[in-house]
C-alpha cells in the first residue's frame, strides 16, 4: 500500500473516530439528561401522591373530630346529660378519636366548664385568640381552627372549636377539641419513604405545627413562622390553588427542597382558617444517585476513550510499518529474483592461459563471445587483452596482478571493465594462477577464467542499498559446533541495532552479547539454542543496552539450516521495537486501569459476548450474587440459576430480548427495569438491571434495591399497623371502609361493622397497671382476629380500647351472630379483672350495624351507626351485643 494513501486513510480514521466519539458523548449526555429530567418527574409524582394521601387523611380525621364537635354540641345544647355524664362523654370521645389531646365545653365568658382533663376545668381562656375568632363568627356551623400555640399545660397545639347557640341564638358556649401534635407527627411520618424525606402540617397563618423529618433533617423552633415574602407557603396561598409543586427551603436560609403543598379546608367542615400539609425532599438527595452514575458514566467514557484512541494509535503504527515493510520486502524479492536468474543464465565461462615467456595467449571462443567478438577480431597476444581493460581500472589491474606474480598472493583476482565490440563496457571477474616457474622462481604459465559479472554486480549494488535502507539489521549469524559464534554477514543497520559495525562481528559475535539486557540473556541464549537443536524458526523479543541511547527493545527471527561441519546458520531480521511496546504497555496499563476501576464501581457488572459468553464479573456482581463463571460462564447458566422458576424465568428473558433491541433505537441504553434475583445461596434480592450495548456484546449492571424496598416495606407497616397489638391501625380500617363500600356498592351486597369496647378498661389500667393494660389489648387483638375466618374480613384498633370489624358480604343477622361469638371469645380468655361492674373476668360491648351501600348514604353513617349501637350495648349494662331496633336501620 502506498505511504501517502495510508497516511490519508488514518487522517479519516481518525477523523471518524472523533466525530464517532463525539456523537457518542452527546447521545451519553442526553441520555444523562432524560434520565435527569425522569427522576425529577418521578420524584414529582411521588411527592403529589404522598401528599394527596396525607391531605386525604387528614382530611378525614379532621372530619371525624368535626362529626364528633358537632355531636357534642348537639348533646350540650340540649343539656340533658348533667354535668357527671358529659364529663364522661368527653372522657369517652377524647380516649376514642386519634390525634385528639384534650375535648373540653366553655360557657359564653369563656370559661372551662367540663373536660376530658379534669384540671383544666375552671379554667379561664376567654383571651385565648380561638375565644374571640368563635365569637365573631357569622355562620353557626363555622370550625374554628387557631394558629398554633402553647397550652396552659406547655403542649404546642392547635384548637378546633364549634359554637354552642345559646336559647336566643347567641354565643352560648364552645365544643373545643385540642390537637395532639404527636400524634399528627406519627401521621407525617408514614408518608416519608426517604430518609431526607420531610413532611409537614401548618396553619394557614403560616405557624409550623408538626413535622417529621430524619434527626438530622431540617428542624427549627416550633413557633417559627412560614408565612415569608418570597417562601414556598406564600406562594401556593398565593396561587388559590388546592394543590401545588414548588421549589424552596422547608426551613428559611435552609438548603432547596422540592416541596408538594395541599391545602385542608374541605367545604363541608366550613373552616374559617386552612391548614396546609407538604411533603418534601433535599434537591441534593434527589439527584445523588444520577450524580453517582454520571460521574461512574463519565469517568468510564472518558478513560474507554483514551483506551480505543491508543489502541487506534497503535494499531495505525504497525499498519505503516508492515506496509512499509512488506514494500520493501517486495522489492528486495524482486531484486533477488533477478540476481538469481542472473546467475543462472551465467553458463559460460572465459579460459585464458598466457605465457609470458613469449607472450602468447590463448582465449578461448566462450571469452571473445562474452564481449561480443568474433573468433578473428582478437589476436592471441597480451596486449589483445590489456589493451581493452577500461583506463580507469587498468592500473589496479596492473598492481594485482604483479602482487600474484611476484608471489606476495596465492591467486590473482580482480574485478573490472573490458570494452565490448560495440563500444561499450563490461563488467568481469578474472581470477588465475601461476601454473609454472623457472628455477628462480620467475613465472613461466599463468591460467585463468573471466566470468561475465555485469549483471552480478548491478544486482549487488541495488541490493546493497535496498539493506542499508531497510530499518532494522538483515544478518547470518552461524554457532559453530564448539560454541563459537560470528556474522558471516550483517547490513548497516547493525549499527543502529547494536552499535557495532559488520567487520567488528564478522569474526567473532561476543560483543552482541554483552549489550543484552542481563535479565533477558538467559532467556535468549537458551532460545537460540533450542532453535539449533530443533531447527525451529527463532523469535524473540528483548532488550539492549546501548550506549548514549539507554535501553531499547529489538523484535527478531531467523531461519536456521545445518551445514556439514556440524556449524548452525541463521538467517534472519531485527528491528527496534521500542516505540510500539512502550505504546502497547501503556495500551495495557490503561486497560488495567479501566478495568480496576469497573472492578471498584458500588453497582454489579458483567458484560457479555456475541455468543452470549460473560467474560466479565466486577467484585460488587460476585458480591451481590455470587455466580461465578465456574458455575454460570455463559447467560444461559446464569439464567436457569437467577430465576429458578421457569414462568419468570420466561418472562424475564422476552422483557429482556425487548430491552435490547429497543437499544438499539436508544444510543444502545438498555433502560433499567425491576427484576428479582436467586443468589448462589438462595436469597432473593429485588435488582434494578439495565446496560449498554456495544456491537455484538452488552454491558449489564445490577442496582440492588432489595434493603430499599424492605425499608419501604417496613414503613408501610409502620403506617398500617398498630404498634401495640400487632393488627390493623385506625389509618388502615379507613381505607378498607372506603374501598369495601365501593366494592359492595357494585355488587350489591351487604357490608357489616361491629364496633366493640372493652369494658371498664380505665378500671383495669388503674387497678392493674398499664403494662397489664398493653399485654390485655395484645390478647384480645389476637383473640378478635382468630375469631374472623374470612380473608377479606378486618380486625382494627380503631382508638384506646376499642376495636373495629369489617365484615363485607355479611348481612346484619351474620354480623350479630359474629358479634356474640367475638363476645364470647373474649370472657373465655378469663383475664381476671377485678374493677369490673359486670363480671370477674375481662368482657368487652359491641355494637353492629349493616347496609346496602348506595348512593344517598355513606361509610361515615354505618360507622356512626355502629358507634350509636355500641353506645345502646353499654347503657343496657355491657358485656353484651346493642340491638335497640330503633337504630337498626
Amino acid at each position: 500500500m502506498p505511504v501517502r494513501p495510508l497516511h490519508q486513510r488514518h487522517r479519516r480514521q481518525w477523523g471518524w473516530f472523533a466525530l464517532a466519539w463525539l456523537l457518542l458523548g452527546v447521545l451519553l449526555g442526553a441520555q444523562l439528561w432524560r434520565e435527569r429530567q425522569e427522576v425529577q418527574e418521578r420524584e414529582r409524582q411521588h411527592l403529589s401522591q404522598q401528599a394527596g394521601i396525607l391531605h386525604d387523611n387528614l382530611a378525614r380525621q379532621l372530619n371525624a373530630i368535626n362529626h364528633a364537635l358537632a355531636s357534642l354540641t348537639a348533646y350540650v345544647q340540649q343539656g340533658n346529660g348533667g354535668h357527671e355524664r358529659l364529663q364522661n362523654r368527653l372522657q369517652a370521645f377524647s380516649e376514642a378519636m386519634v390525634g385528639v389531646r384534650t375535648l373540653s365545653v366553655l360557657d359564653a365568658r369563656g370559661r372551662v366548664t367540663a373536660s376530658s382533663r379534669a384540671e383544666l376545668v375552671g379554667e379561664d381562656v376567654s383571651q385565648r385568640p380561638y375565644f374571640t375568632a368563635a365569637r365573631a363568627a357569622t355562620a353557626p356551623d363555622t370550625l374554628v381552627v387557631s394558629p398554633p400555640f402553647r397550652s396552659t399545660l406547655g403542649v404546642w397545639v392547635i384548637v378546633l372549636a364549634r359554637v354552642v347557640p345559646g336559647p336566643d341564638g347567641a354565643l352560648g358556649g364552645l365544643v373545643v377539641a385540642t390537637l395532639d401534635p404527636e400524634a399528627f407527627t406519627t401521621l407525617l411520618a408514614s408518608v416519608r419513604y426517604a430518609p431526607d424525606m420531610v413532611a409537614g402540617l401548618t396553619h394557614g397563618d403560616g405557624l409550623r405545627f408538626a413535622m417529621a423529618s430524619s434527626p438530622s433533617g431540617p428542624t427549627g423552633p416550633r413557633e417559627i413562622d412560614l408565612d415569608r415574602p418570597g417562601s414556598p407557603l406564600r406562594r401556593h396561598l398565593d396561587s388559590g390553588q388546592g394543590a401545588s409543586l414548588l421549589t424552596g427551603p422547608v426551613m428559611p436560609a435552609g438548603a432547596p427542597h422540592l416541596l408538594a403543598l395541599r391545602t385542608i379546608a374541605p367545604p363541608q367542615l366550613n373552616m374559617d382558617k386552612p391548614l396546609v400539609t407538604g411533603v418534601g425532599r433535599d434537591w441534593g438527595a434527589i439527584l445523588a444517585p444520577w450524580r453517582a452514575r454520571a460521574w461512574a458514566l463519565g469517568a468510564a467514557y472518558l478513560l474507554t476513550g483514551l483506551a480505543l484512541a491508543a489502541a487506534l494509535g497503535f494499531m495505525q503504527r504497525r499498519w505503516r510499518e508492515l506496509a512499509l515493510h512488506e514494500r520493501k520486502l517486495a522489492r528486495q524479492d524482486a531484486q533477488m529474483q533477478e540476481r538469481w536468474a542472473a546467475v543462472l543464465q551465467a553458463t559460460h565461462q572465459g579460459i585464458w592461459e598466457w605465457d609470458l615467456a613469449s607472450e602468447h595467449c590463448y582465449y578461448a571462443p566462450t571469452w571473445k563471445s562474452m564481449l561480443g567478438y568474433d573468433e578473428q577480431d582478437i589476436g592471441d597476444q597480451a596486449r589483445d587483452w590489456l589493451e581493452r581493460i577500461h583506463p580507469d581500472d587498468g592500473a589496479r589491474v596492473q598492481a594485482e596482478l604483479q602482487r600474484h606474480l611476484s608471489g606476495q598472493a596465492p591467486w590473482y583476482e580482480s574485478m573490472y571493465r573490458m570494452r565490448r565490440k560495440d563500444g561499450g563496457y563490461q563488467w568481469v571477474q578474472d581470477r588465475g594462477r601461476v601454473t609454472a616457474r623457472d628455477a628462480q622462481g620467475r613465472p613461466l604459465r599463468l591460467i585463468g577464467t573471466k566470468i561475465d559479472v555485469t549483471e552480478r554486480r548491478a544486482l549487488r549494488e541495488r541490493l546493497d542499498r535496498l539493506v542499508g535502507n531497510v530499518p532494522g539489521m538483515i544478518y547470518q549469524y552461524q554457532l559453530e559446533a564448539d560454541g563459537r559464534s560470528h556474522f558471516p554477514y550483517a547490513s548497516a543497520g547493525v549499527q543502529d541495532i547494536y552499535g557495532f559495525t559488520a567487520e567488528q562481528l564478522r569474526a567473532d559475535a561476543a560483543p552482541v552479547f554483552g549489550r543484552i539486557h542481563p535479565a533477558d540473556l538467559p532467556r535468549v541464549s537458551e532460545s537460540i539454542r533450542q532453535s539449533a537443536q530443533s531447527l525451529q524458526t527463532w523469535r524473540d523479543e528483548y532488550r539492549v543496552m546501548l550506549p548514549g541511547r539507554g535501553e531499547r527493545w529489538l523484535s527478531g527471527q531467523a531461519s536456521p539450516q545445518r551445514l556439514d561441519d556440524g556449524a548452525v546458520l541463521w538467517h534472519g531480521y531485527l528491528h527496534d521495537i521500542t516505540e510500539a511496546k512502550r505504546q502497547a504497555l501503556q495500551l495495557q496499563e490503561t486497560e488495567r486501569v479501566l478495568q480496576q476501576l469497573m472492578n471498584d464501581m458500588p453497582i454489579g457488572l458483567c458484560m457479555v459476548d456475541a455468543e452470549h459468553r460473560i467474560y466479565f464479573r466486577n467484585r460488587r456482581f460476585l458480591q451481590d450474587f455470587g455466580h461465578a463463571e465456574a458455575s454460570a460462564p455463559t447467560l444461559r447458566e446464569w439464567s436457569l440459576q437467577a430465576y429458578p422458576d421457569p414462568a419468570y424465568r420466561q418472562q424475564v428473558g422476552r422483557t429482556w430480548k425487548e430491552a435490547v433491541a429497543q437499544a438499539a433505537h436508544n444510543g444502545g441504553q438498555i433502560p433499567e427495569r425491576d427484576y428479582r434475583i436467586t443468589t448462589r445461596d438462595g436469597a432473593l434480592r429485588a435488582v434494578a438491571i439495565g446496560g449498554l450495548v456495544f456491537g455484538g456484546h452488552f454491558l449489564a449492571t445490577f442496582v440492588d434495591q432489595t434493603e430499599q424496598l424492605a425499608q419501604s416495606e417496613r414503613l408501610r407497616a409502620l403506617a398500617y399497623m398498630d404498634g401495640l397489638t400487632g393488627i390493623a391501625n385506625r389509618r388502615h380500617f379507613d381505607q378498607q371502609l372506603q374501598a369495601e363500600w365501593r366494592r359492595c356498592r357494585r355488587s350489591g351486597k351487604p357490608l357489616s361493622l361491629v364496633l366493640l369496647d372493652i369494658d371498664y378498661f380505665k378500671q383495669f389500667n388503674d387497678l392493674y397497671g398499664h403494662q397489664r393494660g398493653d399485654e390485655c389489648l395484645r390478647t384480645v387483638a389476637v383473640t378478635l382476629r382468630g375469631q374472623l375466618g374470612r380473608s377479606h374480613d378486618l380486625v382494627a384498633r380503631y382508638g384506646g380500647e376499642e376495636f373495629v370489624c369489617l365484615l363485607p358480604e355479611c348481612d346484619l343477622a351474620g354480623a350479630t351472630m359474629k358479634a356474640q361469638a367475638l363476645r364470647q371469645a373474649v370472657q373465655a380468655l378469663g383475664i381476671a379483672h377485678a374493677g369490673s361492674a359486670v363480671a370477674s373476668v375481662v368482657t368487652i360491648s359491641l355494637g353492629v350495624a349493616c347496609q346496602i351501600p348506595d348512593g344517598t348514604s355513606s361509610p361515615e353513617a354505618l360507622l356512626a351507626r355502629a358507634d350509636a349501637q355500641l353506645y345502646c350495648s353499654k347503657r343496657q349494662g355491657r358485656n353484651q351485643v346493642g340491638d335497640s331496633p330503633e337504630l337498626l336501620t
